[in-house]
């Protein structure tokens, strides 16, 4: 599927209504709210071309020092990999988590803009690794390295 199809289809299927007023680099689309245990993680936003998912530092996601918790950022890689992954499949089939190394490096700030660049190293049939940078300008925040086992069809 061609790089414009893929963003038009994200778009009809994915994409929220935009906010007025928010500062969100060129390129970025809003995620419709998602359901669940990431329910109030906070407003996300696409780039596909670059394979990035991005978020807008709130308090809700600080931890009792004033930071990014680390459960917060690992959560944002862990969904960006995967998420990513499925785009690049064409959601053929699911896959789970089964491994999810992380280095944090660095630490991100109240309002800080944090992308989430993800690499693929393998989209096997059983197994899927990919890599992911949190960034926040030009510092990295973290590495994190994954493997996804894709699902079998429910019998």
């Amino acid at each position: 599927m061609a790089e414009a199809e893929i963003e038009a289809a994200l778009t009809r299927a994915i994409a929220a209504p935009a906010e007025a007023g928010t500062d969100v680099p060129e390129g970025f689309i809003p995620l419709r709210r998602m359901s669940g245990y990431m329910a109030g993680f906070g407003q996300l936003y696409l780039h596909a071309a670059r394979r990035t998912l991005a978020v807008r530092i709130d308090e809700s996601h600080l931890n009792n020092l004033g930071i990014p918790h680390g459960g917060m950022l690992a959560t944002l890689a862990d969904t960006a990999i995967g998420m990513m992954m499925s785009l690049e499949t064409g959601r053929a089939k699911s896959a789970v988590t089964v491994n999810l190394s992380l280095d944090y490096l660095d630490s991100a700030r109240l309002g800080d803009w944090v992308e989430a660049r993800v690499e693929f190293d393998k989209l096997g049939s059983r197994l899927r690794y990919g890599t992911c940078r949190l960034f926040s300008g030009e510092r990295c925040l973290l590495r994190a390295t994954a493997i996804f086992a894709v699902l079998a069809p429910r019998a």
